[in-house]
């Protein structure tokens, strides 16, 4: 039994997003949590008129919260025509982040779902998750996305460094029922891999032979520019893209994870990012 966490806001981009993950994961058996984080609005309150709040003041963030995601799991138990899946609901009265991680733990949970904005950039709770959510590959997806009968994900990295299989693992184990087709997208030149590069694509290549019985395809894009061309032609299948391990600069904030630059190229299409 497969376990998705899907933060939801009740929007209908969200709604969007369930209904994409329902057609991409329809033959597989998963169970499926809808997360919903809420807050007080303390803005203006001292903290005597905060202790004096009636218990209808603590409790309406809550009840409205339950009982939109109760509508959600009851919409999607009964509409839903694959038997093999469940709906649950999550409520927390968390920031999302401190959610996620502590939900991942307490479920078990195999892979986040998030929604992307129209915007090329991503929201800073999107870039907060893909930063610090390191145990459990997050698929990002956009607006009216579209899936296919057979899908296509494309794995692209330079392979300056050996990629780390184990959450690609995670995420092929989800689709164990599916057509899948897979790709491998070379950011670089075919005559320009240091030997480091080709042992590491040697590595990958073995790696998706032995996993899926057949040897993945392989593309080159001559520069990492030409990443955006590429996928603006894969619409309806999945980027996978490789956050690497976060240098000691990177742990203090002091910089930012390169892969936010690649997002920012990626965000028509659906992504799925996967950390060293």
């Amino acid at each position: 039994m497969k376990k998705i966490l899907i933060p939801t806001d009740f929007t209908l981009n969200s709604f969007q997003t369930i209904d994409y993950v329902l057609k991409l994961f329809k033959h597989e058996t998963c169970e499926f949590y809808f997360l919903n984080t809420y807050s007080y609005d303390a803005n203006g309150l001292d903290a005597i008129q905060l202790l004096q709040a009636d218990e209808d003041w603590f409790d309406k963030p809550k009840q409205n919260a339950q009982k939109q995601l109760g509508k959600l799991v009851e919409r999607y138990t009964l509409n839903c025509k694959a038997l093999n899946h469940q709906f649950f609901a999550v409520s927390d009265c968390s920031e999302l982040l401190l959610s996620i991680q502590k939900n991942i733990k307490d479920l078990n949970i195999d892979l986040i779902i998030l929604t992307s904005k129209k915007e090329k950039n991503l929201g800073k709770k999107t870039q907060s998750i893909v930063e610090k959510i390191r145990c459990c590959p997050v698929l990002i997806v956009p607006p009216h996305a579209a899936t296919s009968n057979k899908i296509n994900i494309t794995i692209a990295s330079d392979f300056k460094q050996q990629v780390n299989t184990h959450q690609i693992d995670k995420f092929l184990n989800i689709l164990e029922n599916t057509n899948l087709e897979i790709t491998v997208l070379i950011l670089e030149k075919q005559n320009a891999l240091s030997d480091t590069a080709s042992n590491n694509l040697e590595a990958m290549l073995d790696y998706l032979k032995q996993i899926s019985g057949h040897t993945a395809s392989l593309h080159y894009t001559g520069a990492s520019y030409n990443l955006k061309a590429y996928a603006q032609s894969h619409l309806d299948g999945i980027m996978c893209v490789i956050d690497k391990k976060p240098h000691l600069l990177r742990k203090i904030g002091v910089f930012k994870s390169d892969i936010f630059s690649t997002l920012k190229q990626l965000h028509t299409n659906t992504v799925l990012t996967i950390h060293q």
